[in-house]
């Protein structure tokens, strides 16, 4: 059911044969999960998401001094336990309930 918009609207190739049994599989891509199914389309076997979906973060170039002060970092953390501190940290969530268009508008619950 999650691969009918994926199948009506997606982008279509072929996806590998299966391994048992070389029956034809297809790949459909749509709002940035692929979908694999059965040769007919009906069938879903299995999906996930484009690497990166959903997120849009600028890469780094990690340069030595960035390097060093990481590992300056890492080493302080381990040998002194007292340098640990309270901090807020931020949990995305992109797992696969994520990516479910079932919000207003098809927008993935991870969009709206």
């Amino acid at each position: 059911a999650r691969s009918s918009g994926a199948v009506k609207y997606g982008t279509k190739t072929e996806g590998f044969p299966c391994p048992r049994s070389g029956e034809k599989r297809w790949r459909y891509t749509f709002a940035d999960v692929v979908f694999v199914t059965d040769e007919t389309g009906r069938y879903e076997i299995t999906s996930w998401p484009v690497p990166g979906a959903g997120l849009d973060v600028e890469l780094v170039k990690i340069t030595p001094e960035i390097q060093r002060a990481h590992n300056n970092a890492c080493h302080l953390l381990k040998d002194e336990l007292s340098s640990w501190t309270s901090h807020t940290v931020v949990v995305v969530d992109q797992s696969g309930s994520m990516r479910k268009m079932d919000v207003a508008g098809g927008a993935t619950r991870s969009d709206a």
